[in-house]
């Protein structure tokens, strides 16, 4: 092999994994735009964090407030609550579209079985009356499993993040 065989053979297996990755965000959009909030969670590792940061740039997660820092148990919490027909928040239920684009992947932050995968999303939700569009970058860690692939992390850096929000019912 020649120094060309290797570096195609380095940008095809980089290709494969930006494929795979932007498969799974849109996999991952299309479930929560539709509703399905326990496959979505299905997608999460057993260890997986979810942050949204209160400050743009922010850095620490544990020790500075955010808007949402939860771990799997605390989102499935959340789903349950979101599922409820009871709950005043809910109804009626928010629909949504996601558009997810300008997908990356870190080379520097690639481990052996995990990729780091940043993208802009754009949510439009319509619920009573009422239109709100978020913007954001997402950091996904996504970790390979003997399932494929699963959400070890999933950071959402919205633009307005120091604006005030009302609930955050559809930035899962």
């Amino acid at each position: 092999m020649n120094d060309a065989t290797i570096l195609s053979s380095g940008a095809q297996a980089v290709d494969a994994q930006l494929a795979a990755a932007t498969k799974f965000l849109y996999h991952e959009a299309w479930l929560l735009d539709a509703g399905r909030y326990t496959d979505w969670l299905n997608l999460l590792d057993e260890d997986a964090e979810y942050w949204i940061p209160a400050r743009p740039g922010q850095k620490d997660s544990k020790n500075t407030p955010s808007i949402i820092y939860e771990n799997k148990d605390l989102l499935s919490m959340r789903i349950r609550r979101l599922s409820d027909p009871r709950t005043y928040q809910t109804s009626p239920a928010p629909r949504t579209r996601r558009i997810v684009g300008n997908v990356l992947i870190s080379l520097e932050a690639a481990q052996n079985d995990s990729l780091t995968v940043t993208s802009v999303v754009f949510i439009h939700e319509y619920r009573d009356e009422q239109r709100r569009l978020f913007s954001a970058q997402c950091t996904h860690v996504l970790r390979e499993t003997a399932e494929g692939l699963k959400i070890a992390s999933k950071r959402i850096d919205l633009i307005d993040c120091d604006a005030t929000h009302t609930a955050f019912m559809s930035l899962l």
